[in-house]
C-alpha cells in the first residue's frame, strides 16, 4: 500500500502544480453583471443625494437666483426698508423677536424641538411657516392643525385678511390646515386652507402656508404672488427686519442628531440599496445541491491523484484527516472480507472488526485496536509507521497463510 504522505521534498523535474484561481478576465466575465448593477445603483444614489441636496439648500435661500430661490422677493422686501438677515442658527431665530421683526422658515422641518419652541413662545412680531411638519406645528401653535393636501393653482383669497385681499388671485395650495380661531385663506367650502393666520402660544402674529411656490424667483412676478408675500413678510411696513432661515442640513440643531435632519429620502434610499443588494446575493448566490457524478475532464493516473493529495494534507499539516484517510481505505479492504453479521447498510461495531482481525491475524487485539482506531499521529514519522502498521495487518488478516516479512 503507497504511503499518501511524502517527507521528501518536491522533485526538481516533478510536473507543475495545475490547480490555480480564475485568472482577472474570468473573474470578470463571472461578476460583470454584479458589478455593473452595484455601480449603476451608487450612481443614482449620489445623483439623488446630490439633486436634493442642492434643492433643500436653493430652496428660498434669499442668496439663490436659482429658479427655487428666493433672491428677487429679499431684493424687494429691501426696496421697502425691510432689513433681511440670513440666519443659518436655527436656535437664533427666536432671539431678539420684537413687534417689528419677522421671522421666514421656508423649510422647517430642519427645525429642531428646541428652536421650535423657542419659536412657538414669541409673543411679538411675524412667524412665517411654509409647509410645516405636524411635529413643529404643535411645537409653534394649539390651534392649527394639519388637514390634507390640495393641488398648487391660482386661488381667490376668499377672506378678510388684508395681505391676502391686497394681493388677491395667487399661487398656492399644497398642504392644508384647519384653525379654531385663526383665519383660513385661499380654501374652499371645506374646513381646510392652504393658508391660515393665527398665534404662536406666546401670542405672535403666525402665518402657515401650504407651499412657498409663489415666493420663488420663476414664479414671483405672476398674479399676486408679489403682493403676497411682501405683504406677509413686513414689506407692507409691518416689520423692518426680517430673519430668513436657512439652515445648513449637514448640521444639527442643539439637542438633536444628526440623524433627525436628514432629508427624507436617506432612509428609503438606503433600504432600497439593501433591498437590491439581498437580490443581488440571492441571485448570484451559490445553489447548493446533492453531488452530482461527472467524467473527469482528463485522466489522471492514480498515483498523481495520490501524491496530489498528500501535498495538500501536509501543507495543511492535516495528519488526522490523512490518518483517517488511510484507515478508511485499509477498512473498506478488511470489512468484506472478514465475514461479520451486521443489518444491511449499516456499519459493524468497531468490537466486532477489532476481533474479526485478531482472531484472522494473530495480533493483539489491543494492538489492532490501536492500529484501526487509535488517535491520529502527532507528526509525519508517525503518519508514515501507521501507514506501515496498517499494510502489514491487511495483509497479515487477508492472507494469514503466506508469510510477511
Amino acid at each position: 500500500m503507497s504511503t499518501p504522505v511524502s517527507t521528501d521534498d518536491r522533485p526538481a523535474d516533478a510536473a507543475p502544480s495545475t490547480v490555480s484561481g480564475a485568472s482577472a478576465p474570468a473573474l470578470w466575465r463571472r461578476y460583470r453583471v454584479v458589478l455593473l448593477v452595484i455601480v449603476l445603483v451608487l450612481l443614482a444614489a449620489v445623483a439623488i443625494g446630490v439633486a436634493r441636496s442642492r434643492g433643500v439648500q436653493a430652496r428660498l435661500d434669499p442668496r439663490s437666483v436659482d429658479p427655487e430661490g428666493g433672491r428677487a422677493l429679499a431684493t424687494l422686501l429691501a426696496d421697502r426698508g425691510v432689513r433681511v438677515d440670513r440666519v443659518v442658527d436655527p436656535n437664533a431665530l427666536a432671539t431678539g423677536m420684537g413687534t417689528t421683526t419677522a421671522a421666514l422658515v421656508p423649510v422647517p422641518g430642519l427645525l429642531g424641538e428646541s428652536a421650535a419652541r423657542a419659536l412657538g413662545d414669541a409673543s411679538e412680531g411675524i412667524v412665517v411657516l411654509v409647509d410645516p411638519p405636524r411635529a413643529v406645528l404643535e411645537a409653534v401653535t394649539a390651534d392649527v392643525r394639519s388637514s390634507s393636501f390640495v393641488s398648487v393653482r391660482v386661488r381667490s383669497p376668499g377672506c378678510d385678511e388684508a395681505a391676502a385681499v391686497a394681493a388677491g388671485d395667487a399661487l398656492i395650495g399644497g398642504s392644508t390646515y384647519e384653525s379654531g380661531a385663526g383665519t383660513r385663506c385661499y380654501g374652499g367650502d371645506g374646513d381646510a386652507a392652504p393658508m391660515i393666520v393665527g398665534t404662536t402660544r406666546g401670542g405672535a402674529r403666525l402665518v402657515v402656508l401650504g407651499t412657498g411656490r409663489m415666493l420663488t424667483n420663476d414664479r414671483l412676478d405672476e398674479d399676486g404672488n408679489a403682493a403676497l408675500g411682501l405683504n406677509l413678510l413686513g414689506g407692507d411696513g409691518s416689520a423692518n427686519q426680517l430673519k430668513w432661515l436657512v439652515p445648513n442640513p449637514g448640521a444639527a440643531s442643539n439637542g438633536e442628531s444628526t440623524a433627525s435632519i436628514l432629508p427624507e429620502w436617506v432612509l428609503p434610499a438606503a433600504l432600497q440599496l439593501l433591498l437590491v443588494g439581498l437580490l443581488v446575493a440571492v441571485w448570484r448566490g451559490r445553489r447548493l445541491g446533492p453531488p452530482v457524478v461527472e467524467p473527469l475532464p482528463v485522466v489522471v493516473r492514480a498515483a498523481e491523484a495520490v501524491e496530489g493529495r498528500s501535498r495538500l494534507y501536509r501543507r495543511a499539516q492535516a495528519r488526522d484527516r490523512a490518518a483517517e484517510a488511510l484507515r478508511s481505505g485499509a477498512l473498506a479492504r478488511l470489512v468484506p472480507r472478514l465475514g461479520i453479521d451486521r443489518a444491511r447498510g449499516a456499519e459493524p461495531p468497531p468490537e466486532a472488526i477489532v476481533a474479526a482481525v485478531a482472531s484472522r491475524s494473530g495480533r493483539p487485539e489491543a494492538a489492532v485496536h490501536a492500529v484501526l482506531f487509535g488517535p491520529p499521529p502527532s507528526d509525519d514519522a508517525g503518519l508514515v509507521a501507521l501507514a506501515d502498521s496498517l499494510d502489514s495487518i491487511v495483509r497479515d488478516t487477508l492472507d494469514p497463510e503466506v508469510p510477511h516479512q
